[in-house]
């Protein structure tokens, strides 16, 4: 490639990132208008909602008789975002089509109290956007659009090189290659979304929790062998996940439900988590904060059952045709249990190596890639305990990877 033509190309995927920065942020926006409206202001701080009971309960009924209709009347689903990169490492762009029954039934999932993070919606969003500015004469030779739009949105987790590893890094291939093809859409991308006040929606994480780094190597011992530790426990979570989210979609399937009777019953259980858990509904990215500085004020053993049902109900809603992102409800789920175990034994268990090696070693169980989780572990909990998300990062990848070839054999 020629310098002025690479020079070009550049600039070109520069502005489509930061379009599609700018309408990831509206979307983010929407989303948080329409779940601020219906359930009131105390989710969007990370709080149980303090919405009027029966308005609890219509919400999810609402949302998922809406959900289970329109796929009645033969929507298709939203894909998740594995689904969505997929398409584009295979054919490019030519393979995704738009389709407005995606942003609806993305919409409808996450207002409607879903135990989903909102990256699938914005993924396939800006995919299918991109093929909008590809309409433009001068944008048509540009390689890489949908992947240049999708690197710019998915920098709303803070971090320039999330978007493009989410893009070069696959379960079949750990470590990503050509990043460098990313980095104009990922960095015009972050600029775009933080025009719009994006980060508002996102990143906060660990904001304001201290982390008191091992001052002596007793305790730098201490706190690796626990990283090791609740690495594997985190990557057993993990797996734990999939092979509940496998068997209760099998479950479903061999009772003949439709997509009506199963978006229904995924409604019915979030509906009854409003009362009984409410911190299980939504993406829980907002309430990792109250959470650990303590303003949920749940005890040690509420906090472990808070996070393995957040598991439970993830894994659920996608089997019922409620789709969206797990990196968060991931992260939220291996926060509570880490921190509901630093509780329990507070002289054993260093809480903060425990978060942030079990919120990596999930995602990496789950996703089946390594540095990925890495990155959005460290941008989601502002960098705490970075030693214990590298080790999460590797355990979760090995617990995954002796569990497969156990299941093979």
């Amino acid at each position: 490639m020629k310098g002025a033509e690479a020079l070009s190309v550049a600039i070109s995927s520069a502005l489509i990132g930061a379009l599609a920065g700018c309408l990831g942020a509206l979307l983010m926006g929407l989303i948080s208008w329409g779940t601020e409206l219906g359930w009131g202001e105390a989710v969007i701080a990370g709080f149980p909602s303090t919405a009027p009971v029966p308005l609890r309960l219509a919400l999810p009924l609402l949302a998922g008789l809406a959900i289970g209709l329109l796929r009645r009347r033969g929507a298709e689903p939203l894909p998740e975002l594995h689904s969505t990169l997929e398409e584009l490492h295979d054919k490019g762009a030519l393979k995704i089509q738009p389709r407005g029954s995606h942003l609806l039934l993305g919409l409808l999932a996450l207002v409607g109290g879903g135990s989903l993070g909102p990256e699938a919606l914005l993924s396939r969003a800006l995919a299918e956007w991109t093929l909008a500015l590809s309409r433009w004469r001068w944008l048509k030779d540009i390689p890489s659009r949908a992947g240049c739009a999708i690197s710019g949105g998915l920098g709303l987790f803070g971090l320039p090189l999330i978007g493009g590893v989410a893009l070069v890094e696959r379960s079949d291939r750990p470590l990503p290659s050509g990043i460098w093809r990313w980095l104009p859409g990922v960095s015009s991308g972050i600029a775009g979304f933080a025009v719009f006040q994006g980060f508002s929606r996102f990143g906060v994480g660990e904001q304001g929790v201290p982390y008191a780094w091992p001052d002596n190597g007793q305790q730098l011992l201490t706190h690796l062998l626990w990283a090791l530790l609740l690495g594997i426990v985190g990557g057993c979570l993990g797996m734990l996940f999939v092979s509940w989210r496998r068997w209760s979609t099998i479950l479903l399937a061999r009772y003949h439900q439709g997509p009506l009777a199963k978006a229904l019953l995924s409604a019915v259980v979030l509906a009854s988590m409003s009362l009984l858990q409410p911190l299980t509904l939504f993406s829980g990215e907002q309430q990792i904060t109250p959470l650990l500085q303590g303003d949920l004020e749940l005890s040690g053993n509420a906090m472990i059952v808070l996070g393995l049902l957040k598991l439970m109900v993830c894994g659920f809603c996608l089997s019922c045709g409620w789709i969206g992102g797990v990196f968060f409800p991931l992260i939220f789920s291996a926060t509570a249990i880490g921190e509901g175990l630093a509780l329990c034994w507070p002289d054993l268990i260093p809480g903060q190596v425990a978060v942030s090696t079990m919120a990596a070693a999930i995602q990496s169980a789950v996703l089946g890639q390594a540095l990925l989780p890495l990155l959005i572990t460290a941008g989601v909990l502002k960098g705490h305990a970075m030693a214990g998300v590298m080790v999460g990062s590797v355990m979760g990848l090995g617990v995954r990877q002796i569990t497969l070839t156990a299941k093979a054999d």
